[in-house]
C-alpha cells in the first residue's frame, strides 16, 4: 500500500544518486590505488643510503664529519661512497642574480652515479655544470662565466657543462668539494654522505649503524612502497570523510522521506488503528518503507555510480590514450555502502516513525 504512494520512485531515485556519488568515487580511488601499489611493486628501487645528523631538519643545515666516509668503505662493500655538501649560494650572471642550492661534491663520481647526460664534460676546481632545468631559468650557456657568492666569499667559476640527472639535481649548481669549501665554513664537514651496497651486502648496514657516533643516523632513500602506502592511506582517510557526508546526507533524506510518508498516509494510518491494529504497527510500516526504499536506493545507486564512472573513464581513455584508469568495487565495499545506507536510512526515519505512533486516530482526519 505505501510502496504505491504518489512520490516512492522519487525518494528511491534521490537516495540512488546520493550513493553513486560514493560508489563512483570509491571505484575510481580503487583504480588509483591499485596502479600505485602495482608501479610500487614493479620499480626497481637501489639500495642507497645516507648518512645526516641526527639534530637536522633539512640536508642544509645537518653537519657530518668527513672521515666518517673513509669507515664506510672499511665496513661495507660499497657500490660508491659520496660527500656531498649542499648551501644556498646567490648566483650572479650578467643578466640577473638568483639564490640557487649549490651541491660540492666529487663531480665526476657524481654524475657517473646518477647516470646524468652531459652536454660538455665534469667540471674541475675552476668550472661547474649546471642542472637543466636550472639553465633554463637563469639562461645559462655552456661555456658562459658566474659568480658564486655566500656573504662576502665569491667565486668565479666557467660553466663546464649542462647536466640532466631527472632528479633534484637539474635545478642545482654542481660545484667541486674544493669551490665548496671556498665558500663555506668548517672543511671537515659535508652536508651528508651518500652510498650504495650491493643487495647482498644489506646486512652490513646494521652493523655500521652499530659503529657510527651517536649523533648522526642513516636513511634510506627511494622509500618507494612507504611512500605509496603512506598516500593510499590519506587517500582512504578522505574518502572515509567524504563517506561520513554521505550517509549523512542519506540519514536526512530517509527523514524527509519518513516525514512525507506520515502526512500522505494519515488516512490509511488513521484506518488501520480504527481497525484495532497495534499502536506499533504504524512504526513497522514506515520504518520497512524507508529500509526497503533505501535498499533499492543503494543498490540502484551502486550501479549508476560504477558504470557511470565507467562509461566517462572510457571515453577519457579514447580522448586521452594516456590515461587509464579501470573503476571497480570490491565485494567488501558493495556490501559496506548497501549497509551503512540501510542504517543511516533507519536512523533518519525512527523519530518520524515513533511521532506516527504517538499519534492517536482521533488527531488524525479521516
Amino acid at each position: 500500500m505505501l510502496l504505491r504512494k504518489r512520490g516512492t520512485v522519487e525518494s528511491m531515485l534521490a537516495i540512488a544518486l546520493i550513493v553513486a556519488i560514493l560508489a563512483s568515487i570509491t571505484s575510481v580511488v580503487n583504480s588509483v590505488n591499485s596502479q600505485a601499489e602495482t608501479m610500487g611493486k614493479l620499480l626497481n628501487v637501489g639500495e642507497t643510503f645516507l648518512i645526516l645528523s641526527n639534530n637536522s631538519t633539512s640536508i642544509t643545515d645537518s653537519k657530518v664529519d668527513t672521515e666518517l666516509a673513509s669507515l664506510i668503505r672499511n665496513i661495507t662493500n660499497t657500490k660508491y661512497v659520496l660527500t656531498q655538501k649542499v648551501f644556498t649560494a646567490s648566483l650572479i650572471t650578467n643578466s640577473n642574480c638568483s639564490t640557487v642550492l649549490v651541491r660540492g661534491v666529487d663531480t665526476q663520481a657524481f654524475l657517473e652515479a646518477r647516470n646524468a647526460q652531459i652536454d660538455g664534460v665534469s667540471a674541475n676546481d675552476t668550472q661547474a655544470n649546471v642542472g637543466e632545468i636550472l639553465a633554463r631559468l637563469v639562461s645559462i650557456n655552456k661555456g658562459g662565466m658566474v659568480t658564486i657568492a655566500v656573504d662576502n666569499k665569491k667565486v668565479t667559476v666557467e660553466v663546464a657543462g649542462i647536466v640532466q640527472t631527472f632528479a633534484q639535481s637539474d635545478t642545482e649548481l654542481i660545484v667541486t668539494m674544493n669551490v665548496a669549501n671556498l665558500l663555506t665554513e668548517d672543511n671537515n664537514k659535508v652536508s651528508f654522505i651518500e652510498f650504495a651496497v650491493k643487495d647482498s651486502e644489506m646486512a652490513e648496514i646494521d652493523s655500521l649503524r652499530r659503529l657510527l657516533p651517536t649523533d648522526v643516523k642513516i636513511v634510506k632513500t627511494q622509500q618507494t612502497q612507504a611512500f605509496i602506502q603512506d598516500i593510499n592511506n590519506q587517500t582512504l582517510s578522505f574518502l572515509s570523510l567524504w563517506s561520513i557526508a554521505v550517509y549523512a546526507t542519506v540519514t536526512i533524506a530517509s527523514y524527509v522521506v519518513a516525514t512525507h510518508l506520515t502526512q500522505e498516509s494519515s488516512y490509511e494510518l488513521t484506518m488501520l488503528k480504527a481497525l484495532g491494529a497495534k499502536s506499533a504497527l504504524p512504526f513497522r510500516l514506515i520504518l520497512s518503507f524507508t529500509v526497503v526504499i533505501a535498499l533499492l536506493g543503494s543498490v540502484l545507486g551502486l550501479a549508476i555510480g560504477l558504470s557511470g564512472a565507467q562509461i566517462i573513464s572510457t571515453a577519457i581513455r579514447w580522448t586521452w590514450i594516456k590515461i587509464q584508469i579501470a573503476p571497480a568495487l570490491e565485494i567488501q565495499q558493495t556490501a559496506q555502502i548497501i549497509l551503512f545506507t540501510l542504517t543511516s536510512s533507519v536512523f533518519g526515519s525512527i523519530y518520524p516513525s515513533l511521532k506516527a505512533v504517538r499519534k492517536t486516530y482521533a488527531e488524525l482526519s479521516l
